[in-house]
């Protein structure tokens, strides 16, 4: 799932978990619409666009498969 984020190509529907905050133990649903793969210092990371019309980058390692 985490490599499939990054590779998944762009325009894609994405939905997945992530932490709250980037760090906390407590999950948040990610749905929107996957806008570009990036490399950045910390490691990859995808930039997704939310159904709410927010951006948002999240890192690929952090990302959880939906149950």
């Amino acid at each position: 799932m985490l490599n499939d984020l990054y590779h998944k190509r762009n325009e894609r529907k994405v939905s997945f978990l992530y932490p709250k905050n980037g760090s906390r133990n407590i999950l948040r649903q990610v749905d929107g619409v996957k806008v570009r793969s990036f490399t950045g210092p910390s490691g990859r990371g995808i930039t997704v666009r939310e159904n709410d019309g927010k951006f948002a980058s999240f890192s690929v390692a952090k990302c959880v498969a939906s149950l």
